[in-house]
């Protein structure tokens, strides 16, 4: 048995106690760092899609081809690497109106917080110079536990096509 004047001196093991200390905030950190920077690049792919889906209606190509909702979420998707499952998951809504003032957009999740079902949005690509609104939403899982809802808006004018 030793004597507790022995186990102060000795100072093995005290490199393995500082870094248990340290490592798990700085695991965290860098974890934390890791997701901001996924939630901004799958944010910015889901922005550039979207805008990318907002000129199929704006130019009239949407309505000559008689796209419905599920046409125009495959041409989102197809403009993204980062968001998992995007077809099954992204959800849009194209709702149009006379005037940029006229919206009246649906909010896109339920009273429980949950991200609607695709049936809750609807699809109007509008006509000729009619306003249009373009939104996309997707719900990305988080790192760490939990989820965050991303969303993406481009409000445009129909061409005269």
């Amino acid at each position: 048995m030793r004597s507790p004047q022995s186990l102060r001196r000795n100072d093995r093991g005290a490199t393995m106690l500082e870094f248990s200390l340290v490592a798990f905030p700085i695991l965290l950190l860098i974890m934390g760092t890791l997701e901001i920077g996924f939630i901004y690049w799958g944010t910015k792919e889901l922005e550039n899609a979207t805008g990318t889906g907002a000129r199929f209606v704006r130019t009239g190509q949407a309505q000559q081809d008689n796209w419905s909702s599920s046409n125009l979420k495959v041409e989102i998707c197809r403009r993204t690497s980062i968001l998992y499952d995007c077809a099954t998951k992204l959800r849009i809504d194209v709702v149009s109106a006379a005037s940029f003032t006229a919206f009246a957009p649906a909010a896109p999740l339920d009273d429980a917080g949950n991200l609607k079902s695709d049936a809750s949005f609807s699809y109007s690509p509008g006509g000729r110079n009619d306003v249009v609104l373009v939104r996309s939403f997707y719900p990305w899982t988080r790192l760490l536990g939990g989820s965050y809802l991303m969303r993406a808006a481009v409000p445009v004018r129909n061409e005269p096509f």
